[in-house]
């Protein structure tokens, strides 16, 4: 598949669009100029065409894996450690008050 077949996504369409760069960057909290939306949107729909591609593999032969190296998982000894202080916990948070995240009600009614 060329770069450019990539970039269309199937039957032409693209992948990935501003819209759905924008929506991404909401949920993510970051601000875009139109600059770094338009590298962030080739770059994801470059990114969405190598899935495709992988799409594409016959795995029917693979065995599914449980673990990357196939070896047991180490164990180590369960230990207490300091958590994080309430203010730690909720310094990235967009509102807290009182120690607690605010967020919008959504068990009955307002």
């Amino acid at each position: 598949m060329s770069s450019s077949e990539r970039d269309a996504g199937t039957a032409g369409a693209p992948l990935i669009d501003g819209r759905h760069v924008r929506a991404v960057a909401r949920l993510a909290r970051i601000r875009l100029d139109e600059d770094e939306m338009q590298l962030l949107e080739r770059d994801l729909a470059r990114i969405l065409g190598y899935f495709e591609e992988l799409q594409a593999v016959d795995t029917s032969d693979v065995e599914p894996m449980v673990h990357a190296t196939g070896g047991p998982t180490p164990m180590r000894a369960d230990e207490v450690a300091p958590g994080l202080g309430v203010v730690a916990a909720v310094a990235n948070g967009p509102a807290v008050q009182d120690g607690a995240f605010v967020v919008p009600k959504v068990i009955g009614g307002a």
